[in-house]
């Protein structure tokens, strides 16, 4: 896998993904552009414990999302992104309490 230089890259770029045609849709609610299969560096195709395909992801500020596409009767493309993960499972900080009166508030 080719390293990615940073430096070169667009700042405003949110992220990037590729769309393949769903070879298993079998009725017109399901999406006809999907993620193609993931694969490790010997291009073997990556199964969960399912027996299943990954699907190539990308993440957005940290998160996860999967994007599928719907070819509309007009013929546009409608594109979903969905989120997938949470981002970081790191627990939330904890609230801050309310300040301690000082002597200003204890004067009145």
């Amino acid at each position: 896998m080719a390293q990615y230089d940073k430096s070169k890259a667009n700042p405003d770029l949110m992220g990037s993904f590729v769309l393949v045609r769903n070879k298993t849709k079998t009725e017109a609610k399901h999406p006809d552009l999907v993620h193609p299969d993931s694969t490790d560096e010997n291009g073997n195709v990556k199964m969960n414990k399912a027996g299943k395909p990954f699907k190539k992801n990308f993440t957005v500020n940290g998160i996860w999302c999967e994007a599928s596409g719907y070819i509309q009767e007009d013929k546009s493309i409608k594109i979903r992104i969905l989120k997938t993960s949470t981002g970081d499972n790191k627990a939330a900080p904890p609230k801050a309490a309310a300040p301690m009166a000082d002597a200003w508030d204890n004067q009145f």
